[in-house]
């Protein structure tokens, strides 16, 4: 997308769309207690990896997993 800029125009254009993809990774990869179940999907649609996970605290990794088996 940003090889194809021609006019000053096309740079919003980048900026509108970069921006609107960042907010949807930062909604996908937000580890906050209230957005865990959204994480544990993840891990079940193969989309995180357990390996992605190192680092969690143990309260979140047990509650990450009971949640992905189901």
């Amino acid at each position: 997308m940003a090889a194809k800029i021609e006019q000053v125009g096309d740079v919003w254009d980048l900026e509108y769309y970069l921006t609107k993809r960042r907010q949807e990774i930062d909604r996908q990869y937000d580890y906050r207690y209230s957005v865990l179940q959204k994480s544990s999907a993840l891990s079940s649609a193969s989309r995180v990896r357990e390996e992605d996970l190192r680092g969690l605290r143990d309260d979140k990794l047990d509650y990450i997993q009971a949640y992905a088996k189901f």
